[in-house]
């Protein structure tokens, strides 16, 4: 057999230390997802799945099933394989996710621009509706306003310039998603990006609370008290100081407001109660010509950190966890699960997941290996590249782990190529925030 070259092998190499033959095994037979190896080797079927299934190349378990007995060399019965997706293979692929998630919040370390020194994270949140087979409308709701009675929310936190998924929450559809953000000391040194879904005055207390920073869209019908103009305006601006913001808005004149406010969390007509539960936050208010309306933000970013213009800007690196849903949508198939199983339904959902998981850990590989052609190289671009490559790899890793050694397959040089996108100049959406 030819000896895999160095750069090859470090692809091979990167996806065992995330995953390691010993750590899959030891977690299939805690679960109960695996009670004798001599039936179904974890290791053969985990990477089945996410190499072949999670990019929908083998989307048929007949399929995938003929692929793990090529791979392993083992004649499975069909009842035994499709068997296995149980609730116990959904608590070992998700024990998977755990682990990666875990992983990258320990290793990985963002480097952000000069404009964001001091903070460890940029990280945003949001859901997105998978929808299911209608029979399923029971065990997962849809919500009212969904055309289907049957949806699964998945909610994810995702660091905007890291490799993917921080935490990953899966939910009956119908579920409304503020609840669905705990707020806990992981947020120190922190900047979390989330949308209206998530917009409650008790989360930005609680993100304050535990030092971290938030950047939020507010709410139309969020009328808060303004204390003081943040940025001085010449000519002919309104007093604005002591009113609130939806009273003064229609007589505002300036591009930019940027305001200290009044928040509470109370409904008391007590003034003294108000006071005790109130706390000062930051809006930013910055005019659309084209909508003819203001776009306001709120935050407890200070007024030295980022400018107003700077705030805005930043908010829409939430866009980062948008991409990362048409990624699981359009390269890992979580649109086209038609399934009627609810076990096989959250298999798949896994299986996107760690799918993209293991895409994005070799794309940060190659980043770091590659730093001069790190920001041509895309998310989406490079999830094109992985899905087309991803069955030669997983014959490498196969092989890598001794279990299938046919032959070798180098991907490396492969990869570099195509994942770099060719446009030097085209400017970047993270480039204002990242080196």
């Amino acid at each position: 057999m030819k000896k895999p070259s160095m750069k090859t092998t470090v692809l091979e190499e990167e996806l065992t230390r995330l995953f390691p033959s010993e750590w899959l095994r030891e977690t299939a037979k805690e679960t109960g997802f695996v009670k004798r190896f001599r039936e179904i080797d974890p290791v053969v079927f985990f990477w089945a799945l996410v190499l072949s299934f999670g990019v929908g190349l083998s989307r048929n378990l007949a399929n995938v099933r003929r692929l793990y007995g090529s791979m392993s060399g083992a004649d499975v019965v069909p009842s035994s394989f499709y068997d296995r997706f149980k609730p116990e293979l959904i608590e070992f692929l998700k024990r998977c996710i755990s682990r990666a998630t875990a992983m990258e919040a320990s290793e990985s370390v963002p480097e952000l621009s000069e404009k964001l020194q001091g903070f460890v994270e940029l990280l945003c949140i949001d859901s997105t509706l998978v929808r299911l087979h209608d029979s399923l409308a029971k065990d997962w709701p849809g919500p009212r306003t969904n055309h289907s009675p049957a949806a699964l929310k998945l909610n994810m936190v995702i660091s905007v310039v890291g490799a993917g998924p921080r935490e990953v929450q899966m939910v009956e559809g119908k579920k409304g998603e503020s609840p669905l953000l705990k707020i806990g000391p992981w947020v120190e040194s922190r900047i979390l990006l989330f949308d209206l879904g998530y917009f409650k005055f008790k989360h930005f207390q609680d993100i304050d609370r535990h030092n971290g920073f938030f950047v939020s869209r507010l709410k139309d019908n969020a009328n808060p008290l303004i204390l003081h103009t943040l940025k001085q305006h010449r000519g002919n601006a309104i007093d604005v100081g002591y009113q609130k913001l939806r009273d003064i808005e229609p007589r505002l004149k300036r591009d930019v407001l940027d305001v200290e406010v009044q928040i509470t969390t109370s409904t008391a007509k007590s003034e003294a109660v108000l006071r005790k539960n109130s706390q000062v936050m930051r809006v930013v208010g910055i005019w659309n010509e084209e909508l003819k309306k203001y776009h306001f933000y709120i935050t407890n970013l200070s007024v030295e950190t980022l400018s107003a213009e700077e705030v805005a800007q930043l908010y829409r690196a939430r866009w980062a966890i948008e991409l990362t849903f048409k990624e699981l949508k359009s390269n890992y198939q979580l649109d086209t699960i038609d399934s009627a199983n609810k076990s096989v339904v959250q298999a798949l959902i896994c299986t996107a997941i760690l799918t993209m998981i293991v895409s994005r850990r070799l794309l940060n590989l190659l980043k770091r290996m590659n730093p001069q052609k790190a920001k041509q190289m895309t998310n989406l671009r490079w999830a094109n590249v992985f899905t087309v490559g991803a069955p030669q790899l997983f014959e490498a890793v196969m092989i890598y782990m001794g279990l299938n050694p046919r032959g070798y397959n180098p991907l490396f040089d492969m990869f570099i190529a195509e994942s770099i996108d060719p446009n030097v100049s085209r400017k970047r959406m993270l480039d204002p925030w990242v080196k």
